[in-house]
């Protein structure tokens, strides 16, 4: 998954899997062949590595801190420091007792080795140190009152393994040592994983599941029909018509659904091609676009309904409105209303105009103007909105067409600035700050970084609002560098947000009455809440 899109806490109880009684089947996202890798610091790795075997320091809910292997922290008085400490009697799945030297390897490495720091946290890290056993204290770059959130992403490895691994990017640790709840992996193959209790978890009397079993599954489609038939105890997958096409069938086939992240056009203004790159720079332009679409119909036809158009020009989330004052929220709510006609005109006004007379707009220069929306292969309700946005644009003027691409290569295109268009979902944080963070942090444009900020633009701006709300500790203080923030972005269009996923989770409780379930909080739905744009 993304990067780590998905830091949703959940308590997910009382499921019961299909393999055995003792084993739940799920989902967590899909897959064109498993590759043993449980390396938490490549991209490419497995979707049960993080939290299955690599537990957190901790996790944050909105009112609530679930400490994990940290029991609690301090922040220093100057925001420059923060001092952990860590829980007691914790062992390695292969013996070997937990301690702070742990904590203090992992926390140096991405700091020492930027190649393996995917959250770019190592830059907010001058120096690690051991203050006894059960202790560390990290010493910050700059002050920050946030780093503890941000700290709850980082993986902590075993010392005494990694320190031996001298290529640690190319490393596949097929054979994975963690402090997680499902760290033996029982039975691997390119379409099936089973992976079963960690003999030495410290919370051992807390699983009822002895095993998570992941079977291979590479669409959408796939996933809905094998689903429906009951052969997964859970998944978050997006279902036309839920509750017809999969609810309807079993009394004992359940799902919840909730608002959650936008999805957005993103444009590249890093374009290779001059003309379309200054046609992209130009507000009027994204605003045209925005304005071209939709959005009602758009969540009718490709999400079947099953979303919320977006009601924040910025992008920011609806559960977040109460952060944003009325006047701010209102300013730029035009431009993501469907205004087809003012969208001709600003068209119009650029110099896109019809040239040849086949009711599709060319270039000032008078060379033909086309673009393509790249959308992941297998993520029908992305293809889906890329294919009617194109159809709402072309009423416009404007060609556009939908590049459906492997996965990979979707990501490697953005990560590139080769491509024009992109349609992607963005992270669900507990705060806005992770939203506002993750999309628009110029440090974060990199080829190594998440696809999120792929979009190349910078603004210093932003930049500095985003430091400034990490020295925040009240409130109010926050809100209203966050309403600056939704006001800069939204001002200048930097992606055209279309919907809110429904984030949705099915489940089953067929066998609940034989008593097997998994008691542990914020494991499957920290990591697993939504897929990739499916849910």
């Amino acid at each position: 998954m993304l990067p780590r899109l998905l830091t949703l806490c959940f308590v997910l109880v009382s499921f019961a899997g299909t393999a055995s009684p003792n084993t739940l089947t799920i989902i967590p996202e899909l897959s064109n062949g498993f590759v043993k890798n449980y390396n938490p610091f490549r991209t490419d790795k497995l979707a049960t590595t993080q939290d299955f075997i690599f537990e957190p320091l901790m996790i944050f809910e909105e009112d609530k801190t679930h400490f994990r292997l940290a029991e609690s922290y301090l922040l220093s008085e100057d925001l420059k420091g923060i001092t952990l400490t860590l829980r007691e009697g914790i062992h390695w799945s292969d013996g070997n007792p937990f301690s702070a030297d742990d904590v203090v390897y992992s926390l140096s490495l991405i700091k020492d080795e930027p190649e393996l720091d995917y959250d770019s946290l190592g830059t907010w890290i001058d120096r690690v140190e051991k203050r006894g056993q059960n202790e560390v204290y990290i010493s910050l770059t700059r002050p920050n009152a946030q780093i503890a959130r941000q700290l709850q992403d980082v993986a902590i490895i075993p010392k005494h393994q990694w320190e031996k691994v001298s290529e640690k990017r190319l490393f596949l640790n097929a054979d994975p040592i963690g402090t997680g709840p499902f760290t033996t992996i029982r039975a691997f193959s390119s379409n099936n994983i089973v992976q079963c209790r960690n003999p030495h978890y410290w919370q051992q009397a807390s699983l009822e599941i002895d095993c998570i079993r992941y079977p291979l599954v590479s669409s959408n489609d796939e996933l809905i029909s094998r689903l429906s038939n009951g052969e997964f105890d859970w998944a978050s997958a997006f279902i036309p018509d839920i509750e017809r096409n999969y609810a309807s069938y079993s009394r004992d086939y359940h799902y919840h659904q909730k608002p959650s992240s936008i999805v957005s056009l993103m444009f590249n203004f890093k374009h290779p091609d001059e003309e379309k790159r200054n046609i992209i720079h130009d507000v009027d332009f994204r605003r045209a676009v925005s304005m071209s679409l939709s959005r009602d119909l758009l969540i009718d036809v490709a999400v079947f309904g099953q979303g919320e158009k977006a009601a924040l020009a910025s992008g920011l989330e609806s559960k977040f409105e109460h952060w944003i004052a009325n006047s701010a929220a209102e300013q730029h709510l035009y431009y993501i209303r469907f205004h087809p006609k003012a969208a001709e005109r600003l068209l119009d006004d650029l110099g896109l105009m019809d040239i040849d007379g086949d009711l599709m707009r060319e270039l000032p220069s008078g060379a033909p103007f086309s673009l393509k929306i790249i959308a992941p292969a297998g993520w029908s309700d992305f293809i889906s909105a890329a294919n009617i946005a194109s159809e709402m644009l072309a009423a416009v003027g404007l060609k556009v067409r939908t590049e459906v691409v492997p996965f990979p290569e979707y990501e490697a295109k953005m990560a590139n600035a080769n491509y024009d268009l992109s349609i992607t979902n963005y992270f669900s944080g507990k705060t806005p700050f992770l939203y506002f963070d993750s999309a628009f942090n110029s440090e974060y444009q990199t080829p190594h970084s998440p696809r999120y900020a792929h979009h190349y633009f910078k603004d210093e701006v932003v930049d500095r609002l985003l430091g400034e709300y990490l020295l925040q500790t009240e409130g109010d203080a926050q809100r209203q560098v966050i309403n600056e923030l939704h006001l800069r972005i939204a001002e200048q269009q930097v992606t055209v947000p279309l919907y809110y996923k429904l984030e949705t989770v099915e489940f089953t409780t067929n066998v609940l009455r034989g008593g097997a379930g998994l008691k542990m909080e914020s494991l499957m739905y920290r990591q697993f809440g939504t897929q990739k744009g499916h849910g």
